[in-house]
């Protein structure tokens, strides 16, 4: 397997883009033994990089690209924003046939592209549990927390003393298994688990939506139009309980929040 010259791919979080060299220049490979990574190891996710080996005749290196804040959705993608200072706007996954695809949210065409994270199991079900960012203060106010991939979630603390490489990881919190057995997971204030980089682990933390009821007062205008109070009502008997000419019924609603 070789990797095409400018191709970028995803390695270990990071993000990385074949570059021809005309020497050999391992010492500035981003994949080479200078960034802890020793080449022969990632081989299977690099592919050959001599020019006597390679179908195109070029020697080349790997860099590894700046990202620009967290990963979103554009289009129905879930994609994130780099800095390429290579090959721009060619490589950028909305970029098709001459044309920008991104809906008009680029505003740095040919400084920074952006490439598509792939969906693992996790991402799935964070999607389908229909889980938000994780929020401290809504946290502290007692808000039903999980993990990325939906296990139960009790805090115990938020004011833990402990640094790990600079970083403070205040949260204590008791994370439930499959077994229905509990175990003790440290975080910051972003809900990220204690590990190395970065990047989305299933241990991290998720608001999990509140799934709540309420009832509607329902309305007729003099022009048959009907339409809906802006108060939410905790029973259907306080809904009812109107003098207005202009009702007609009441109706339950449901909402996450």
């Amino acid at each position: 397997m070789e990797r095409k010259v400018g191709e970028i791919f995803e390695y270990n979080g990071e993000w990385y883009q074949c570059i021809h060299t005309k020497s050999l220049g391992c010492e500035n490979c981003d994949l080479a033994t200078k960034s802890d990574i020793h080449c022969s190891d990632v081989f299977e996710i690099r592919g050959e990089c001599l020019s006597c080996y390679r179908k195109d005749g070029k020697s080349v290196i790997f860099k590894k690209l700046e990202k620009v804040g967290e990963p979103e959705i554009i289009n129905g993608k879930k994609v994130q924003s780099i800095v390429t200072g290579y090959v721009g706007c060619a490589f950028c996954i909305f970029k098709k046939g001459g044309a920008c695809l991104s809906g008009g949210t680029c505003k740095n065409r040919g400084t920074r592209i952006y490439v598509e994270i792939k969906q693992n199991k996790e991402d799935m079900e964070e999607k389908k549990l229909n889980l938000k960012p994780f929020d401290l203060e809504a946290a502290k106010a007692g808000k039903p927390v999980c993990t990325r991939d939906g296990r139960k979630v009790r805090i115990i603390s938020f004011d833990r003393k402990f640094l790990f490489k600079g970083v403070s990881y205040p949260i204590i919190a008791l994370v439930e298994d499959a077994a229905k057995e509990e175990t003790i997971y440290g975080y910051n204030e972003k809900g990220k688990t204690l590990i190395e980089n970065d990047t989305p682990y299933k241990d991290d933390l998720m608001m999990l939506p509140q799934k709540k009821e309420g009832w509607v007062r329902i309305y007729k205008s003099a022009s048959n139009v009907y339409y809906l109070s802006s108060n939410i009502y905790k029973t259907e008997e306080e809904a009812k309980h109107s003098s207005d000419c202009c009702y007609v019924g009441a109706s339950k609603i449901s909402w996450e929040e």
